[in-house]
Formats: C-alpha cells, sequence, structure tokens
C-alpha cells in the first residue's frame, strides 16, 4: 500500500463526474477574483483564480484554474520559487523598505558593509501568535538587532506587500480589476486561537483589505479540499485499463499540513455530495520544520561550545557568517542528501572556528575527541545518526500526534494519509510517515507539489464554502460565572454577599472539546442585567482543553476575551435577557446580539485583544 494508489471499482454513476464541485449558487457573490493568501512562518506566497473561469468548469480538474505568483529567489532570474521568505526589512525610520527574497539580501548585504545597525530586519515572527499567551494589539515584537516594533506593524507591512504584489500581478495580466472585486482569503494554523484569528484580522484591515471582503481558511482543511480532488485512486474502467480519480464518497483521509512553524492535522469524511464532514478536532503542534533548525544550533553548542555559539549569534560583528549559516542549515535540512559515508556536509564560517580557537585550543583537535563528526577544509561532516536525532522529536511528535487520533478517538476505517507542507518534502519526515503507517495499510501520499496545496485550496474553499459541512469544536468554550455554593465546592471559591453564599470563578460551559458543528451553525448565551440600571453587561469568556472544566482557574483553562452586551433599554430593570449568537461551525467567531422577547439587534463586542 506504501505505493499511494488504491484501487477501486466505481459502485454507481457518481464517479462519473467526481472532481466536478457541485456549485449551490455560484452568482451569490459578484466578487471577479477569489485571492489567497499563505502567510506562514518560514515563507509566504499567494495564489488567485477567476470566478468565471471556475463557474464553467471547462476541464475535470478544478485546481489548473488556480494560479500562483514565481518569486525570483535572488539575482538570477533564472531562480525562481512558489513562495518567498516570510521576512520584513524597515528602514532606520521605521518605513517600509522590502519583503521577501529582496529584504533577506538587501539585509544581507548591509551586514557584509557593516552598515546594517539601525534597520530593522524580521523573520519567522508568525510563531508569536500561537505562544503569546497575553497577545494584545499594542504588542511589541524584536527585531534581529532586538528593536522593539509593534506586532500589528510587522503584520500589516507583510500582509500590505503581498496584497499590493497580487494587484501588479492582476494588472500585468490586462485585466482591470478594482479593489471591492477581490475576495480576500488568509490562510491560518487551525490550532490558532480565536484571539490571534482576531489580531490577524485586524492586521489585514490595517493593511487595506476590508472586513467584509476577508475570510480565514484552516490551513490543513483548504488542504483537504484540495486534495479531495486530486487524482490518487486508481479507479477501474475495464478489464484492462484504469483511470486516476480522486476520493470516492465514503474515503476516510487525514492531512497532515507540516509547515515551517506549525505541524496541522485534519481528518475528514468525503460525503457523497462530495463536501468534507470532519471526524476529529483540528490538532497539532508547533514542531514544524523550523524546530529543526533550533535543534540543529542546539547541536551546534555541544560541538563549538554554548559561549562560543552565544557570543556568535549576539555579537553583530558575526551578523553576515550566522546569516550564511543560517542559510546553510536550511537549505541542507531541505534537500538532506547524504554522501557514501552517511553524512551531512555543512560549511562553517571561517570566523566561527576563529571564535572557537581564541581560548587556544584547536578545533580541529577538538572534533577529533568527537563521535560522528569530522572537520576538513572548513565543513563539518556530520553523520546520519546525529541528524537521525535532530529531526527525532519532529519525526516522533508526528507519529505520536496521528496515532493519538486513530487509537484515542476510534478512527477505524481511515485509508489515506496526505503530506502536505513544506516540511513534508523532507525525506525523513515523508519515509517515517510511510514506513510507519504503510505497515498499518494507510496510503501515505504527498502531492506533487505538497507546498502549494494550502493555498490552492483556499481559493478553491472560498470559492464553495459549503464544501465542508461540518467542524469540531478546538476547545471547551464557557463563560466566568458567580452560582449559588453547592456542597463539594472549594472553600477557597466562596463568597458571602448579605444572607447568600456564592461560588467565585465557576466554568458556565456552552460548548465542549470536539463537538460537532455545521457549517454556520451558532450557539446562543443569555445575558442578564446584574442591577436595574445597567445599560451594559460584560462576560469573560474562557477556553479549556478538558471537556468538563469546573472552574476557570482549572488546569487547561485560559481567558479568551470580554464580551461588552449593550442593554440600552432599563424601563423592565432587571426583568430583561439578551441573547448572544455565536457561529461554531465557521472558521473565526462571530457574535451578534438581540434583546428578548421581540428578537431587537442589540450591539455585541467580543473583544480579545483588549480585554484584561
Amino acid at each position: 500500500m506504501a505505493s499511494g494508489i488504491e484501487e477501486i471499482v466505481p459502485s454507481s454513476g457518481m464517479e462519473d463526474n467526481i472532481s466536478k464541485m457541485s456549485i449551490k449558487d455560484p452568482t451569490r457573490d459578484s466578487k471577479v477574483v477569489i485571492a489567497a493568501i499563505d502567510f506562514g512562518t518560514t515563507y509566504s506566497g499567494y495564489a488567485y483564480a477567476f470566478r468565471d473561469n471556475l463557474n464553467k468548469r471547462n476541464t475535470s480538474d478544478e485546481t489548473t484554474m488556480v494560479l500562483s505568483n514565481h518569486w525570483q529567489s535572488g539575482s538570477d532570474a533564472r531562480l525562481v520559487s512558489n513562495k518567498t521568505p516570510t521576512c520584513l526589512l524597515l528602514t532606520p525610520a521605521g518605513k517600509f523598505d522590502s519583503f521577501g527574497f529582496p529584504a533577506e539580501i538587501k539585509y544581507n548585504n548591509l551586514v557584509n558593509d557593516d552598515e546594517h545597525r539601525g534597520w530593522r530586519f524580521f523573520k519567522r515572527f508568525k510563531m508569536v501568535l500561537l505562544h503569546e499567551k497575553n497577545l494584545n494589539k499594542d504588542m511589541l515584537i524584536a527585531d534581529d538587532q532586538n528593536q522593539s516594533v509593534e506586532a500589528l506593524t510587522v503584520f500589516a507591512h507583510s500582509i500590505r506587500f503581498i496584497k499590493n504584489d497580487l494587484q501588479k500581478q492582476l494588472t500585468k495580466t490586462g485585466y482591470d480589476i478594482d479593489d471591492v472585486e477581490i475576495q480576500w482569503v488568509i490562510t491560518i494554523p487551525a490550532i490558532w486561537n480565536p484571539r490571534s484569528k482576531q489580531f490577524m484580522r485586524v492586521a489585514a484591515h490595517k493593511a487595506g483589505i476590508k472586513d467584509e471582503q476577508l475570510e480565514f481558511a484552516l490551513e490543513p482543511e483548504a488542504a483537504a479540499v484540495y486534495v479531495k480532488e486530486t487524482k490518487v485512486t486508481k479507479q477501474r474502467v475495464s478489464v484492462d485499463q484504469h483511470d486516476l480519480v480522486p476520493f470516492p464518497s465514503g474515503t476516510q483521509f487525514m492531512v497532515l499540513d507540516l509547515g515551517g512553524g506549525t505541524i496541522d492535522i485534519s481528518v475528514k469524511e468525503v460525503l457523497p455530495d462530495r463536501t468534507l464532514k470532519e471526524l476529529h478536532r483540528a490538532s497539532g503542534n508547533g514542531l514544524g520544520g523550523d524546530s529543526v533548525n533550533i535543534r540543529f544550533f542546539e547541536y551546534l553548542e555541544t560541538v563549538f561550545g554554548e559561549n562560543v555559539m552565544s557570543k556568535f549569534k549576539s555579537d553583530n560583528t558575526y551578523k553576515a557568517a550566522l546569516y550564511d549559516l543560517e542559510m546553510e542549515i536550511e537549505q541542507k535540512k531541505r534537500c538532506l542528501e547524504f554522501d557514501s559515508k552517511s553524512n551531512i556536509v555543512i560549511v562553517i564560517p571561517p570566523n566561527l572556528v576563529d571564535l572557537f580557537e581564541e581560548n587556544d585550543k584547536s578545533f580541529n583537535e577538538h572534533v577529533q575527541s568527537l563521535e560522528g563528526i569530522e572537520y576538513k577544509k572548513g565543513k563539518l561532516h556530520i553523520n546520519k545518526t546525529i541528524i537521525t536525532e535532530i529531526f527525532k522529536p519532529s519525526v516522533t511528535g508526528i507519529v505520536t500526534l496521528v496515532r493519538d487520533i486513530l487509537t484515542q478517538h476510534q478512527i477505524t476505517n481511515l485509508s489515506n494519509i496526505m503530506v502536505v507542507g513544506g516540511f513534508s518534502r523532507s525525506q525523513i519526515i515523508y519515509k517515517t510517515v510511510t514506513d510507519v503507517f504503510s505497515a498499518e495499510s494507510i496510503n501515505v501520499i504527498r502531492p506533487t507539489d505538497p507546498d502549494m496545496a494550502v493555498l490552492k485550496g483556499a481559493v478553491l474553499y472560498r470559492y464553495w464554502p459549503e464544501v465542508v459541512r461540518t467542524r469540531r469544536s478546538p476547545f471547551t468554550y464557557g463563560s466566568r460565572l458567580l452560582r449559588l455554593w453547592i456542597e463539594g465546592d472549594e472553600v477557597g471559591k466562596q463568597i458571602k454577599k448579605g444572607h447568600e453564599v456564592l461560588c467565585g470563578d465557576h466554568f458556565e460551559k456552552f460548548v465542549t472539546i470536539n463537538d460537532e458543528f455545521e457549517t454556520g451553525q451558532t450557539v446562543t448565551v443569555e445575558v442578564y442585567p446584574v442591577a436595574a440600571d445597567t445599560t451594559k453587561m460584560t462576560i469573560d469568556i474562557y477556553t479549556s482543553t478538558k471537556p468538563n472544566p469546573r472552574y476557570t482557574t482549572d488546569v487547561g483553562c485560559e481567558p479568551l476575551g470580554r464580551l461588552v452586551v449593550d442593554m440600552p433599554d432599563t424601563t423592565r430593570g432587571l426583568d430583561r435577557r439578551a441573547e448572544v449568537i455565536m457561529s461554531m461551525g465557521s472558521t473565526e467567531i462571530v457574535v451578534e446580539g438581540k434583546m428578548m422577547p421581540d428578537g431587537t439587534p442589540t450591539k455585541v463586542v467580543f473583544d480579545m485583544l483588549n480585554a484584561k
């Protein structure tokens, strides 16, 4: 089964049109162009399609209608790439200078000429949205020289550049496309919490994308939309003839989206109408390709010493050499070609060796005392055993995540694992996943363009959002309430008000982790005033990674944000009720409010970036 080709025999006439999308109402949206931005940790890019071309469906492969840009990856115009590095360069005055390859090249030249001081260079900054617990609009992030800039400014500059470049590309094609005629989609990791999504929406707005023209696509979900239509299944059309077709109805498959920063996993089932049902909530971790780079440098600390590597990375004198070493490791990590002695060869900057030898030590002699490594003519020859250990946490993390989903959540009919994302090009990763799961009769398939699957799928998803029939909640959601004391409550939670004994920090659950929601499905939270003259009510919303938290202070609980509900009419005093309707079946939470019993609309703000 390791070949990735599965033979099926058609059971109905549906397979004849298996790759054609059942567009329900293509006229509902008048946007001329659907444009997707994949804002990645390491690399970014965009893809687009003309809605009219998708409407025509004049080919059996919708993915061929999705166009993408080719970035020049150096001074040689022949070196092109589907994506550009997620690198931003600002001038010493804080103005935008460049993004992507141009930013990377210019900053490197500035460093080589020792003219980089004061310039502001940012890279791999997306991960702050995964790791920062106190994410807010005023948060600062440090550049390459530890100068702080507002994170929103950095993200907005980056998104604006990609947006403008796409619009220039459209102009080059000869089409006169107005801003209002473009529907934008930004791809985001499925494991992001709603606060990170709100931050990205604010950044996109600052970059010039209007809220009503922006939607998010979850990265593994977009990849699932793409691979669903990829011809990977062998179908018998006669006794001695087969065709390749997309997954048939009933196929259960997993998408492993292996990016630079995150590993995202989504499990779907193809329904008879070609829509997708989510079988397990999106999950993952932060052990993407960049984590290998980090461990590579940690290994170099064992070779050169912690003090030497710390100075090499922090001293501006070595900036150019550090940059060269980072590029060398990134390139070797992706190619991972071993020589005849099962070694990877890494070019080491001469001044790193000189820095080591400042302590009157010979680096050559030092290396001879180490196992699995040799130093010849300025190059380290590192044995495959060591490289395997560097990759091991990521490999183990992926296999463990997949196994947990399959075993703990009783997904028993999974037939295919689709591996996508830039990190999937790593042969160690791909071979391990293939070896482990093909032994369990699961096909492991990597598309020919794995790093473009998310982008192309995002365009197709926005064309037909209903393609995702159901989603599952990544968290348990609830509000913090003060309720009557119950025997058995924690003594530390007891609050006395007059003659009443109350319990604080109660987690009032309204969604349980892994609950299934159809697209657009909502939940309703009832809100009551605390006093007769209350005109605004605030409700603190929490998430939990546990199914049944008791208190908002329990392990796994985190504050998410604050609902502010307008209740301006105080005529009925305490006898008032508002309902907050929250969309839980979409890619982000959207709220609306109504005053009951007549359903009069009222203003509700869900603030996840300013609430303390």
